[in-house]
């Protein structure tokens, strides 16, 4: 695994590799250059693209308060295409035409006319796309009809490959060919609409074909009017065109002439392929007219031929497939390649299976997870693109509430771009101790979060928990990386992670960059109710570097926050853990009073020696305590282990003999200064106090137990002398 050259994948899209299995440059790269030649087009595209969607749906939340999406009844193809035809869409004319035939195939199917009048409008619609689909290659074929042996018939075939039946009868006649003009005018006059054909007429012209040879051009044209489909050298587009509109009778539908296509080029007749448009680049166009054979012994066709073996076809095709067979499954008709070389592209294929699955419920998938794969693919695009926000969006159409919930939990994790607070989701707890809502939350992002607060209806506790677990993530990089630097400004005489009050405790601390990540992952894990987290973090990071500096101020307003939810804390872990730290502040802070107002003599002094004797037992019972606490580490060599109801957080090398140091000599240092409070009040009597326990220095423990021994002489001569 040392040497592995693997790709790994990290957040927003983000790919790291060697560049070689010999190679030791380890490459970081994004998974959207592979995917999109230009970001911001593609920024456009997706946002139309989905844009479309948004314009019809509804969101509303479940017993569980999650939310799900559904869609108007109203919606349709045609009325998802009128949205994308806005003038501000950047969805291509290429696309917008797919969804036109899809809304001529899939939405005249769910009409509840009478099924011969359906049929007539999809035949008449069809018919209409596949003129304006094939016009330029039509006209293509136009430029170079002069340049035949037989002008008028090239210029004639050329029409009626696009069934421009009445500019075909014009170039006979402008040729002075007014037989084939004849011949051309009473093609399909048994159809509806210029569709169909005329059986006595083909059969006449099929028995001429019997006779004398025809120039080529001629053979090509009388072939075609006879309904013998001749779709040699012709793109696979106007080759099932003439079998639509030369082949079948007028009663005949789409499906059938689509069926009829398909065994032609299964079959290995001389027809082309239906290949994906995008295969064929500027230069090779003539490859979209040979057929499977003459692709493979063409160099050119190399990926013609791979996509040929693979059943990969065009989306226009996979569309009229899906039509004409209604148990084909989705997963298999709209692969990614059928729409655009990038095979990780899944944006049109997400786009019809939601159209065809969900709108208009006539087809769907043999497994939903399928379906579910789809959305989740788009879901990564858009995430990759920045656009993070209309990712939950998608997620949100999974099929599996509890797998839908995760995915947008686990996406919002990974998306947030940093963990400070912003204007549409401060925290609920602790804002306080934060330095204010920073200016690095940029419009964009402060809009993305309120969309799916507002718009999508998230609870605002997945925010919260995904803050939570970015913020760890922040935390951890500052820890390593940041230089503990002061703010030049900070009233600070010692270095702190913490600093100190700016003044009074309504005013945020002046905090340094390392400082500032552990609070906000405190506030945050407070504000995700994960209050057995963020006490143990108050334990592992906080409270003892405040300890050890006497910056106890912040400790308290930390551990006050902590207090408010100390219900969703064990009640044993609390006792021995956050309720410890309380009470040493508690009894620290209040003592230097009582003791001054002692010493002069002021206020009540029954109420004073009585507040002293309170005191004095909480320290006593504290002193009791400390061992418990230092006992939450688990030190084996030189890994340290913290343990809490939530998680354990486990320490390796020399951030674990830092930490245990730090850890010990802040119970010790609480240990030292409870004890020497507890001997003042005490008037030196500590018999009551098991030294041995308690965790202190080793000069400390010595001049302790010194105290003890002598204290506990002096009262045996004292006895005996009474005695």
């Amino acid at each position: 695994m040392a040497r592995s050259f693997r790709v790994a994948f990290g957040p927003q899209g983000q790919l790291v590799y060697l560049q070689g299995k010999a190679s030791s440059v380890l490459t970081i790269d994004n998974l959207a250059h592979h995917l999109h030649a230009n970001h911001d087009d593609a920024v456009a595209l997706h946002t139309s693209t989905v844009r479309a969607q948004w314009e019809h749906s509804v969101i509303s939340t479940g017993d569980d308060e999650s939310p799900q999406v559904s869609f108007r009844e109203t919606t349709s193809i045609a009325s998802v295409l009128a949205v994308l035809q806005q003038t501000d869409s950047a969805v291509s004319s290429e696309e917008q035409r797919l969804l036109e035939l899809a809304a001529v195939l899939f939405d005249e199917s769910a009409d509840n006319t009478n099924e011969h009048v359906r049929m007539i409008r999809q035949r008449q619609g069809v018919t209409q796309w596949l003129m304006g689909a094939v016009y330029d290659a039509v006209q293509r074929d136009l430029l170079h009809a002069s340049k035949s042996q037989s002008p008028a018939a090239a210029a004639v075939f050329a029409l009626l490959s696009g069934h421009r039946i009445e500019a075909a009868c014009l170039a006979a006649t402008a040729h002075r060919d007014y037989r084939l003009a004849t011949l051309v005018a009473q093609s399909g006059s048994g159809g509806v609409g210029g569709g169909g054909n005329d059986k006595q007429m083909q059969a006449l012209l099929r028995a001429q074909l019997k006779g004398p040879a025809f120039a080529p051009e001629y053979q090509r044209v009388y072939e075609v009017l006879a309904g013998d489909g001749v779709a040699a050298g012709l793109d696979w587009k106007r080759a099932f065109g003439l079998g639509l509109w030369f082949t079948q009778t007028p009663v005949d539908s789409v499906s059938s002439a689509v069926q009829s296509f398909q065994r032609d080029f299964e079959r290995g007749v001389q027809v082309a392929p239906p290949l994906p448009s995008w295969l064929f680049k500027p230069g090779t166009e003539d490859l979209a007219a040979q057929s499977a054979d003459e692709l493979r012994e063409d160099r050119r066709g190399e990926s013609a031929v791979d996509l040929l073996q693979r059943g990969v076809y065009d989306a226009v095709f996979q569309l009229l497939r899906l039509f004409a067979q209604p148990a084909y499954p989705l997963e298999r008709a709209l692969p990614s390649e059928a729409f655009t070389p990038a095979r990780g592209d899944v944006r049109q294929s997400a786009m019809l299976a939601w159209l065809l699955a969900r709108v208009r419920r006539c087809r769907g998938f043999d497994d939903m997870m399928s379906y579910d794969w789809l959305l989740a693919s788009w879901a990564a695009q858009l995430e990759v693109l920045g656009l993070w926000h209309w990712a939950c969006y998608v997620l949100l159409q999974l099929s599996s509430p509890p797998h839908r919930n995760h995915a947008i939990r686990a996406l919002l994790e990974r998306a947030l771009p940093n963990s400070l607070p912003t204007v549409s989701l401060p925290p609920a707890i602790g804002a306080d101790l934060l330095p204010g809502i920073s200016s690095d939350s940029t419009d964009a992002v402060e809009e993305q979060i309120r969309f799916v607060l507002q718009e999508l209806q998230l609870p605002r506790s997945w925010l919260f928990a995904a803050y939570a677990t970015r913020s760890r993530y922040d935390r951890d990089w500052a820890e390593t990386h940041v230089v503990r630097s002061r703010v030049p400004s900070a009233p600070l005489t010692t270095s702190s992670h913490f600093g100190r009050l700016a003044s009074a405790q309504h005013v945020a601390p002046v905090l340094d960059t390392v400082a500032e990540t552990i609070l906000q992952h405190f506030v945050w894990l407070l504000s995700a109710n994960q209050a057995a987290a963020a006490h143990a973090l108050v334990l592992q990071r906080i409270a003892p570097d405040a300890v050890l500096r006497g910056e106890y101020h912040v400790l308290k307003r930390v551990l006050e926050h902590l207090q408010s939810v100390q219900h969703l804390v064990p009640r044993d872990e609390w006792m021995a853990g956050g309720q410890v730290y309380l009470t040493f502040i508690a009894s620290i802070d209040e003592l230097p009073n009582v003791l001054s107002s002692i010493a002069s003599g002021a206020g009540d002094a029954e109420a004073l020696a009585q507040r002293a004797n309170t005191i004095y037992e909480q320290m006593s019972v504290l002193l009791t305590a400390l061992p418990a606490l230092l006992a939450r580490f688990n030190t084996q060599a030189h890994v340290v282990g913290i343990y809490d109801s939530h998680e354990a957080n486990w320490y390796v090398g020399s951030e674990a003999s830092e930490l245990h140091v730090k850890y010990s000599v802040a119970v010790s240092e609480m240990a030292s200064m409870v004890t020497g409070f507890v001997q003042e009040l005490g008037s030196g009597d500590m018999k009551s106090v098991d030294a041995s326990s308690v965790p202190l220095a080793q000069d400390m423990r010595i001049l302790r137990t010194y105290q003890l021994a002598k204290s506990c002489f002096g009262s045996l001569v004292s006895s005996e002398l009474e005695a």
